[in-house]
């Protein structure tokens, strides 16, 4: 497993480029050896689960939002400029945290950016641990960047290390992960809030964070909120509708895409657009939830043979579900319903 909290593993997920495997029938592939099948059932998951990425609208717009940032933060000297995308658990926001920083540093490497020269770290990553302290925050940077901590060092000579760091390897995007664990309710998570903002004067990169229900942790709030709130624009990633046409055209592409990414050699393209409503029903129009559903889906469908997603199956999962909430709806009226008292007495015959 990469470990894209070090610049070695961030390095090789950068690098890293899965292709989608040469498309086959399923005459052909009945014909493969046992060994060969399972080699090509596992590249076809591979590179559903972690080759191809959807860029959905809300993506879009998020990765320019960053993009513009880092521009005008090239020029600046105070005040930078940064981004927070913020949302509930299943929306795919590490997802696209993650693949903001890919893009960016795919990106400089291809056209020649001094950046992404020899010794340079164009983009770092770290996650916030839970219930961190400003010195905690700062380790997890010099764990990505290798550099060496003693156990003497005070908080002031961490943050010169590792500002003087970021701005030795040039150092364009900083990625925080895990954000909403940075609770201001804490008296250290406030001094680690304050801790990114000193490094983001310092290094000159731009910051963009992520976490969930970013806006009810307080890092928007008071004073020191309000300075962050000027600075950083706040995107919220949500659940697809289903309501208008624009969503309704929204929620297709994405099953389209998706479906594609499957590798499915007797599915028939377009196939699971009539499951739509389904399969919003099911998953609630999450992202995370709708990936993982089709792709265990396509492995069954590898596994038995079939090579093509069991829709039905689909509608049968709404049914279950709208029947076991019935049930529970019922249980639950007749727990609260008081009993009733009978009229005889103990002793009557």
């Amino acid at each position: 497993m990469i470990d894209i909290a070090t610049k070695e593993g961030w390095r090789e997920h950068v690098d890293i480029a899965y292709e989608r495997p040469a498309p086959i029938t399923s005459q052909e592939l009945r014909a493969l050896s046992f060994g060969d099948r399972a080699l090509y059932n596992q590249s076809r998951a591979r590179y559903s689960q972690a080759g191809a990425f959807v860029r959905t609208p809300q993506f879009q717009v998020f990765q320019h939002a960053v993009r513009d940032r880092v521009m005008l933060n090239a020029y600046r000297r105070v005040g930078k400029l940064g981004v927070i995308l913020s949302g509930e658990p299943g929306q795919g926001k590490t997802t696209s945290l993650v693949e903001v920083g890919r893009a960016h540093e795919r990106r400089r490497r291809d056209t020649g950016h001094p950046s992404a020269g020899p010794g340079k770290i164009p983009v770092v990553y770290v996650a916030v641990p839970a219930q961190c302290s400003a010195k905690a925050l700062m380790h997890e940077f010099a764990r990505f960047l290798g550099l060496p901590v003693l156990g003497r060092m005070t908080y002031g000579d961490l943050l010169d290390t590792v500002s003087n760091a970021l701005r030795r390897c040039s150092t364009e995007l900083v990625l925080v992960d895990d954000v909403h664990h940075l609770d201001l309710n804490y008296r250290q998570n406030i001094e680690a809030s304050d801790m990114l903002k000193q490094l983001s004067e310092r290094c000159g990169g731009t910051f963009v964070y992520a976490g969930i229900a970013v806006e009810g942790t307080g890092l928007l709030d008071g004073e020191r909120g309000g300075q962050i709130g000027k600075r950083f624009e706040v995107h919220v990633a949500v659940p697809f509708g289903l309501i208008t046409t624009e969503e309704k055209a929204c929620w297709g592409d994405l099953l389209l895409a998706m479906e594609n990414s499957l590798c499915l050699a007797d599915h028939r393209p377009g196939a699971i657009l009539p499951a739509a409503a389904t399969l919003h029903a099911l998953t609630g129009g999450e992202i995370g939830l709708l990936k993982d559903l089709l792709q265990f889906a396509a492995l069954r469908a590898m596994e038995d043979g079939s090579e093509k997603l069991d829709l039905r199956g689909f509608e049968r999962d709404v049914s279950r579900r709208q029947t076991a909430a019935v049930l529970l709806k019922t249980a639950a009226t007749l727990h609260t319903q008081k009993p009733r008292r009978s009229r005889t007495g103990a002793g009557a015959k």
